[in-house]
């Protein structure tokens, strides 16, 4: 089973392989002058966490100074790994924590974020595959299990990994991380933007905290 486990990292690579394609608008970052600040930063963190919960990806790119798009809107191929992208998507979860601190032109303003966690979920689904499959092999004839080389036969594990995935995602809440970030901001054209880093990017493919 541990090729199909593998899908979790294959579906991240194919959601975020944007990631890969930095759309740099520093060059108007570091040659900008001095501005009166405008707007609230933590209302454009606020703005990013909303627009992503709710799939508004236009909206959540519009406040990253660094990425035209982060990927999120591709769709992957395979029917479980649009299951893991959708239950991954739908488990996002984000407070503010305290006041906005900014000097000169930059911002870090503190997030709480939750999201399912792509490790927890893979570990879950290889115990339960594994149960699953136990079960199988002893109810099922050796035939329908096996090849005539013993080999699992696909259609088997196919089907073990599907069941396996079906029975984790039940219980998404159990498979969450919490991660505490400090989303940076910088003022630019008129109003804050924030600059992602590892620690945003790994939070929203469900990486370690």
């Amino acid at each position: 089973m541990n090729g199909r486990v593998r899908l979790f990292w294959l579906v991240l690579t194919a959601l975020f392989a944007a990631l890969a394609i930095l759309a740099c608008v520093y060059s108007h970052l570091f040659g900008s002058v001095w501005h009166e600040q405008k707007g609230d930063p933590a209302e454009t963190v606020t703005r990013f966490f909303d627009s992503i919960r709710i799939g508004n990806y236009p909206s959540a790119y519009s406040c990253l100074s660094d990425y035209m798009t982060l990927g999120l809107e591709t769709e992957p191929e395979t029917p479980e790994a649009k299951q893991i992208c959708a239950a991954l998507k739908q488990s996002y979860r984000y407070t503010l924590n305290g006041e906005c601190s900014v000097k000169d032109q930059e911002a870090v303003q503190g997030v709480s974020f939750r999201a399912l966690n792509i490790r927890k979920t893979e570990e879950a689904v290889a115990k339960l595959a594994k149960d699953i499959l136990a079960q199988k092999t002893t109810e099922l004839p050796a035939a329908e299990v096996y090849d005539e080389n013993g080999a699992l036969r696909e259609s088997v594990t196919d089907a073990v990994y599907r069941e396996a995935l079906d029975e984790a995602l039940k219980n998404p809440d159990f498979l969450c991380a919490d991660t505490e970030l400090d989303i940076r901001l910088i003022y630019t054209g008129g109003g804050w933007l924030i600059v992602t880093d590892k620690a945003l990017m790994n939070a929203l493919v469900g990486g370690e905290s």
